[in-house]
């Protein structure tokens, strides 16, 4: 189990993070470890290639624990691993670690971990990149710029015990099925089983390619929501979106939960069939052509275990002005299942993250 490393467990927080709406600043930063009765501090490269003078939006997440995070699991929580440093260091409890020559920052960003148990540390960092799923298909010539607005850079900043190694450390447990990176409209989206749902649609309304947001907005198909078969968030600003659904209760650890957003903006509630252990994720202008949606192949996440309520917690990370460049929403969906019948259904309808904006990759 990932566990924090903090002597006082009642008043730290194991994960630190913040977020810029630009990584270039971030391309000549320095890690700064710092001792009370030192006048020499350490620094270590952040970006020693360089990869962030790219440009993108960047999130900093820096955690204590016992083990690290598998790279495996990080490539699937973050993106696809871009560079990759450690160095050995040794924490008192007097020891700081800070970020310094931040461009455009005159002051040092201090890392809230402390204090530490005094010994020897492994200081993991990778940069990793992560890209919508509808960059794996064609894309129209001004939708490729979208992209790269779209994509995230994330610093993962991991301190471990010097005689943690990856080899005592539990295998990967995130797969491509755990987290769903991607562009959403206006309308929003559904999360299903298709094959059931789809049964269950011809049931209540008969063969044929039926306009489904039609008997949705008239409530004529609420029970399919009360039936475990299905979870809507119906309307949202169009925009790019995480959506998280942890392996295992261990597996959860590897998350930076508070870092994703200091805390929920929203959260819904739905009642899931035991049976349901994966759901497709359908945009939900699709629905108006039914035959046509359930032919279709659609990315899917998996919710392992038996409880019959979803939770869906919505966190958005703002990523703060620089460059002159306007703070930038990282919104994340997270997914946790839970034991027993829901008392009620929390529907997550008119998710606004940022003003009416124009987003082509909707």
């Amino acid at each position: 189990m990932k566990e924090p490393l903090h002597n006082n467990f009642n008043e730290h927080s194991s994960h630190f993070g913040f977020a810029l709406a630009d990584s270039t600043v971030l391309a000549e930063a320095k890690l700064i470890l710092s001792q009370e009765d030192e006048t020499d501090n350490l620094q270590l490269d952040i970006d020693p290639q360089r990869h962030l003078e790219d440009g993108r939006k960047v999130s900093v997440i820096a955690q204590l624990l016992q083990t690290p995070v598998h790279r495996e699991d990080a490539n699937v929580l973050y993106g696809a691993e871009i560079s990759y440093v450690q160095y050995a260091v040794r924490l008192t409890e007097n020891s700081k670690i800070s970020i310094a020559s931040i461009q455009g920052i005159s002051y040092p960003i201090e890392l809230d971990l402390a204090p530490y148990k005094e010994g020897e540390y492994e200081v993991r960092v990778a940069l990793h990149r992560k890209t919508p799923r509808i960059a794996e298909g064609p894309l129209e010539p001004e939708q490729l710029a979208m992209v790269k607005y779209a994509q995230v850079n994330t610093v993962h900043i991991t301190l471990f015990p010097a005689e943690a190694s990856i080899l005592d450390s539990p295998s990967a447990t995130w797969t491509r099925n755990h987290h769903v990176f991607d562009s959403y409209g206006r309308r929003g989206f559904i999360l299903a089983d298709l094959d059931r749902l789809a049964k269950r649609v011809e049931e209540l309304l008969g063969p044929g390619n039926h306009n489904l947001t039609e008997h949705f907005t008239e409530g004529r198909l609420d029970v399919l929501l009360e039936e475990g078969l299905m979870l809507v968030v119906w309307g949202m600003t169009p925009w790019c979106y995480s959506l998280y659904s942890p392996p295992s209760e261990q597996g959860a650890y590897a998350l930076p939960w508070d870092k994703l957003g200091d805390e929920p903006e929203r959260q819904a509630i739905y009642p899931i069939d035991p049976k349901v252990q994966q759901l497709s994720i359908v945009p939900a202008n699709e629905l108006a052509f039914w035959a046509d949606c359930i032919r279709k192949d659609w990315p899917v996440i998996d919710i392992p275990g038996e409880g019959e309520t979803l939770l869906l917690d919505l966190y958005v990370q703002v990523a703060e002005s620089v460059n002159e460049l306007h703070e930038n929403p990282i919104p994340s969906f997270v997914l946790t299942r839970r034991e027993g019948k829901p008392e009620m259904i929390l529907l997550m309808a008119d998710v606004v993250i940022v003003e009416e904006v124009d987003f082509p990759l909707s």
